[in-house]
């Protein structure tokens, strides 16, 4: 009878058990800010989203630090909707093409771009791709 009783005795316990609780997520503003790269077969392209606010896209992740790059300017992010504004280089010739937005999907090895309004031709491209974290 004894035996019978124990696997009750278990479930007992199990249920009593406080329930634990996975810490509270870091706001997307948080996470955003890190470096990019996207993988082949896509062309190779890095960004830096920094914490201030501003960007830099460069041709690969060895020359985000250098003065020659792609294009730059600023972002914000609110909820799940990023906006890039660009203030030289890429997206930056035309007065029409100088804003993109984008809706994002944030984890720990990247970030999904899905378009939601860029006459930019060039950073429309980010559409549907997945950039990998660098650090």
């Amino acid at each position: 009878m004894r035996w019978i009783q124990l696997p009750f005795a278990f479930a007992f316990l199990a249920a009593c058990q406080p329930e634990v609780r996975a810490p509270p997520k870091r706001p997307n503003t948080e996470l955003i800010a890190g470096s990019y790269e996207r993988h082949a077969p896509d062309k190779p392209l890095a960004i830096a989203l920094n914490s201030d606010g501003s960007y830099r896209i460069a041709k690969d992740k060895a020359q985000l630090e250098s003065s020659s790059n792609e294009g730059e300017g600023t972002y914000t992010l609110d909820g799940d909707s990023l906006t890039l504004e660009a203030t030289k280089g890429m997206c930056a010739e035309a007065a029409g093409t100088k804003t993109g937005t984008y809706k994002v999907v944030l984890s720990k090895i990247g970030v999904r771009f899905t378009k939601v309004d860029d006459s930019c031709e060039r950073r429309a491209h980010f559409d549907g791709q997945t950039w990998w974290r660098i650090h």
